[in-house]
């Protein structure tokens, strides 16, 4: 059993593939996804680990708790649940950050003295210069100090940018030294950007330049699983806004909280104003319909499924359809 926590999405994402890529080469092959709050049934999950697989195999069980918050039924159906596993079930327990009274729950407490837990810490600005030359010299790089400077400066600490940068780097072919020179071609015109103008124009309804991007994206040989790399964030922010909005925060509330960038406040509010939380849990469930044609566990086009996607998010309703 795992349980991975904490405050920086993408390293949370990275422990999830890492653990993911680990159970695949030892046999587990089917796979299967839940996503809970306080007011959810957890029936779903039960009825998976109590079903026998149709041709005896291993199962991968993800439990997405994106607030932390399972609620009492919750914690209760948590310790249950820890019973039910058996050598056939890997169980993966995912959460955003924890505060310090979930931290001395009963689950968390259980789950930790069983479970190794991860606890994917927040990177700090003052941090980030550290973080991408490691990065950087796990991929046989070194960096100059301006242009560790001018990428500091470009990335904004936003991990998924930095990261997205790097491997740009590394299809430039460039040896030994990244220059800044490399910086400016690579970073400051990179396509993340592109990536993070896409999702903006997403959840600013504007399907127009949404599309505009996505097909530029596609032309200049962008991957699907890098594109929904930059989706799934947002989503992922988007979704936890709308549990604490339906728990009873106003939008401004909710974004003070998560700490949203000011930049983004205006088109986030607006968004969250124009949907409700049925509507991002219809958004999740297109989202993880890509991923699995992405990982080849469905048919499908990736690209097609990417685009209903984005035509969820920049046609916002009230209601799922």
């Amino acid at each position: 059993m795992y349980l991975i926590h904490g405050a920086e999405d993408l390293l949370i994402l990275e422990s999830q593939d890492y653990i993911r890529r680990k159970a695949y080469a030892e046999g587990f092959t089917e796979r299967s996804r839940f996503y809970f709050d306080a007011r959810s049934n957890w029936d779903s999950v039960f009825a998976e680990l109590k079903s026998p697989s149709l041709f005896s195999e291993k199962k991968i069980i993800e439990i997405n708790i994106p607030l932390g918050r399972p609620g009492k039924s919750g914690s209760s159906s948590l310790l249950e649940i820890m019973d039910l596993v058996n050598d056939d079930h890997l169980l993966i327990i995912i959460c955003g950050k924890l505060e310090k009274n979930n931290l001395r729950s009963k689950w968390f407490t259980s789950f930790s003295s069983q479970a190794k837990v991860i606890e994917c810490k927040k990177v700090y600005p003052s941090q980030m210069p550290s973080w991408i030359s490691t990065r950087l010299r796990d991929k046989g790089l070194k960096i100059e100090r301006d242009a560790l400077n001018m990428f500091v400066a470009l990335t904004e600490g936003n991990l998924f940018a930095a990261m997205q940068s790097i491997d740009r780097l590394m299809l430039m072919g460039i040896e030994h030294q990244v220059s800044l020179d490399d910086v400016n071609d690579c970073v400051a015109d990179g396509a993340h950007f592109d990536l993070f103008q896409l999702t903006d124009a997403a959840i600013s309804s504007n399907s127009t330049r949404t599309f505009t991007i996505f097909k530029r994206l596609q032309k200049e040989g962008m991957q699907p699983f890098e594109v929904m790399r930059v989706i799934n964030w947002e989503i992922k922010n988007l979704f936890n806004l709308s549990l604490e909005i339906a728990s009873g925060y106003s939008v401004k509330e909710s974004m003070q909280k998560a700490k949203i960038w000011q930049s983004k406040q205006k088109i986030t509010g607006n968004f969250l104003d124009q949907i409700n939380h049925q509507y991002m849990e219809l958004i999740l469930s297109q989202a993880c319909s890509v991923d699995k044609v992405i990982k080849g566990a469905s048919v499908g086009d990736p690209w097609s499924e990417i685009g209903r996607l984005l035509y969820l998010i920049s046609n916002p309703k009230r209601e799922a359809a």
